[in-house]
């Protein structure tokens, strides 16, 4: 039997970690390091989950055919039928949808574990169903920072490439931790900027992390107050007069505004809301003023009802103190997700059209009519948030490809009493979920490595995978699924693909920043490209070197007001309850609890609690202990730390967190609040 080295994307963070998949008949034995190409992100490097990378997919609960729910929802009793079976009351249904209801009754959900080809087939799909209800569970991941950023500087794109992180002089960590979550990135680059090049570290969480030891400031702020903290570092900068003032003048609009907004926000305004020491703040604002900075944001920030304004605070404070638009610096959206976050993000979108246009963008519209085919709706569609909230109503089936809403949204108990009221639900996954349960019908895709594909990392670096083993059973790739209900939908003279690197070139015709990033010039390079690529090449490392992506091409400064959590800690539930991710978990624990290493490793949730906290109320490591919100209580296991500040306690969230988090939301985003709600800790005496 001959062994092959498959060359693939790591299926698990954004940083795009490279390896080969030693591939037998389609079957993978193991994994080998990629040393071969030093461009790569990784340069040979990978974590835990990507050494165990592959082993999910030879699990035994895989779905290997269609099936068909025979149970009540949520039951998970099902039967198999024929993929003709399928397609057939698939296409029926949405025909039946259509004629009693529109086709704005029809909602479609995407995801981040597909490749960038196959989201782009979602939303073909969709429009070709006659609905712009479309989305992805990233709605819960980037949508504070992203439109704070593309209200600040125009995209929500990152500015640099990671190799920047390593030249920069400061790196902020704030609300992320990438040690844990994105290890390889953490050592590459991180650490290379600090034990190789000299650089200082900041660190805002109220948790002390795998990194935190390398901080010399660690901010620790109550969960939901990150806002006051940025808000008094504006205070400070602006006051102290250490912004970039050059840059200011020539590159900004409404620094004057900024200026009366941010003037009451004073640190010991903050100390007081936060628990921050307002010395501290000042220390760590006069450090960003004053030194070329990396910020990496992450989801601490973002999953709050608040997470927009504190990103706006945090682009404003890159803005005045000029840490853009040049070499040794970085920001952007760094997701938690897998590499498909930044294909989704490039265009799966309710207001949206892949090429980044508004919906309601006529002349984009009728671009994009000529080159597919068919008519688009003109109207904006509902955000995932807004879609659960209208099933029954408006929402009267959902087509989710990927996506474990069930688990991963706030408040899972209310989310499972919304999916039960759905008329027809369609799942596409590897793994029957907890949301596949309610699907009236469920479709077995094939996982990452089992198809080939586009996938797109935290950097804007556009890389293929390859397929290196044989799906089980009957499973299909994504885009092949898609491919043939739009043909029983008969939308087939609009889907004529017979591979994925079809559906790239069409890529590359209709998504401008794609152009260059064509199947052979990534097949040549392994290392890819970093989109805008306008024609095969590099493309573009450094954004902003010339102006940002607004009207003017200046960045625009958001005034931002203090906005208090919706949630506060009282004597009924004392304590901030936030969540954060294991090194060797992902997400809802789709993929890694099915991978024998990482669940031997990690094989349990549990609750981190102050030591003074706990010795209140008898509570030692080990115990057993009920935490409870206004949602719901869960049973786990206490670890007495003071890796957790007093006052605050910490779980991670890939098993049950989000029966206890809240689903109340932005106006705006919909972002949810999902790190800090009010909560109390309980021993059980067993």
């Amino acid at each position: 039997m001959e062994e092959k080295l498959i060359p693939v994307v790591c299926p698990w963070c954004s940083v795009g970690c490279r390896f080969y998949a030693v591939s037998v008949n389609g079957y993978i034995k193991r994994v080998e390091f990629d040393y071969d190409h030093p461009k790569i992100p990784n340069r040979g490097k990978l974590c835990p989950k990507g050494v165990a990378s592959y082993q999910f997919i030879n699990s035994p609960k895989r779905l290997k055919k269609p099936l068909k729910r025979v149970g009540a929802k949520g039951e998970g009793k099902f039967e198999e039928i024929s993929w003709e079976e399928a397609y057939r009351i698939i296409a029926d249904k949405i025909k039946e949808i259509k004629e009693t209801y529109g086709p704005e009754a029809i909602a479609f959900l995407s995801s981040e574990k597909i490749t960038l080809e196959e989201n782009y087939l979602v939303h073909k799909l969709s429009k070709a169903v006659g609905t712009n209800h479309l989305d992805f569970p990233g709605r819960y991941c980037q949508y504070s920072n992203s439109p704070a950023r593309i209200a600040v500087f125009g995209t929500s794109a990152a500015t640099n490439p990671f190799e920047d992180v390593a030249k920069a002089e400061l790196v902020v960590v704030w609300g992320h931790n990438p040690a844990e979550t994105a290890p390889v990135f953490f050592g590459q680059y991180v650490e290379k900027a600090i034990l190789d090049n000299g650089a200082e570290m900041i660190v805002v969480d109220p948790r002390a992390t795998r990194g935190h030891k390398y901080a010399s400031l660690h901010l620790k702020p109550y969960p939901g107050t990150d806002l006051a903290v940025a808000l008094a570092m504006l205070n400070v900068v602006i006051g102290e007069e250490l912004y970039d003032k050059e840059f200011v003048q020539e590159k900004t609009t409404g620094f004057d505004k900024l200026k009366e907004s941010v003037e009451g926000y004073t640190p010991e305004w903050a100390e007081k809301i936060s628990g921050v020491p307002a010395d501290d703040i000042r220390k760590a604002a006069r450090l960003i003023a004053s030194k070329r900075t990396a910020f990496l944001v992450n989801e601490g920030v973002n999953q709050h009802v608040d997470g927009l304004n504190t990103a706006l605070a945090i682009a404003n404070l890159i803005a005045i103190t000029g840490n853009i638009g040049k070499e040794g610096v970085w920001s952007g959206v760094f997701p938690g997700a897998q590499c498909g976050f930044c294909s989704a993000m490039s265009g799966i979108a309710p207001n949206k059209l892949p090429t980044g246009k508004p919906v309601t963008d006529e002349a984009a519209r009728e671009e994009l009519e000529r080159l597919w085919g068919f008519p688009i709706p003109d109207w904006v569609g509902f955000d995932l948030t807004t879609m659960v909230r209208e099933i029954g109503n408006r929402i009267r089936m959902m087509y989710i490809v990927g996506g474990n809403i069930a688990k991963s949204m706030p408040n899972s108990g209310w989310v499972r009493e919304q999916l039960e009221k759905l008329d027809f639900l369609v799942v596409q996954d590897i793994f029957l979920t907890e949301t596949a349960k309610y699907a009236d019908i469920v479709l077995p895709a094939a996982a990452w490595f089992e198809k080939t594909g586009t996938a797109i990392s935290a950097e804007r670096r556009v890389q293929r995978t390859y397929k290196a083993a044989e799906a089980p059973g009957e499973a299909k790739p994504d885009w092949l699924i898609l491919v043939e209900l739009a043909r029983e939908l008969g939308f087939g003279e609009f889907f004529k693909y017979e591979h994925p690197d079809e559906i790239l070139r069409e890529i590359n015709s209709v998504i401008p920043v794609f152009k260059g990033a064509t199947p052979e010039y990534l097949a040549e390079h392994p290392e890819g490209c970093f989109f805008p690529c306008a024609e095969p090449g590099e493309g573009t490392k450094i954004l902003f070197k010339n102006g940002f992506k607004t009207p003017d091409g200046k960045a625009h400064l958001q005034p931002v007001d203090w906005r208090e959590p919706p949630e506060m800690p009282d004597s009924e539930y004392p304590f901030w309850l936030t969540n954060f991710r294991l090194v060797g978990h992902w997400h809802t624990n789709t993929m890694s609890g099915e991978s024998p290493s990482l669940e031997k490793r990690w094989p349990e949730e549990y609750v981190m609690i102050n030591p003074k906290d706990a010795r209140a109320l008898g509570i030692k490591s080990g115990d057993l202990v009920k935490v409870s919100t206004r949602r719901g209580s869960i049973l786990v296991k206490a670890e007495v730390t003071d890796h957790v500040r007093e006052g605050v306690i910490a779980m991670p969230w890939h098993w049950q967190v989000n029966f206890l988090t809240l689903d109340e939301i932005h106006e705006k985003t919909k972002m949810a609040e999902l790190k800090a709600v009010a909560a109390k800790v309980e021993k059980v005496e067993e």
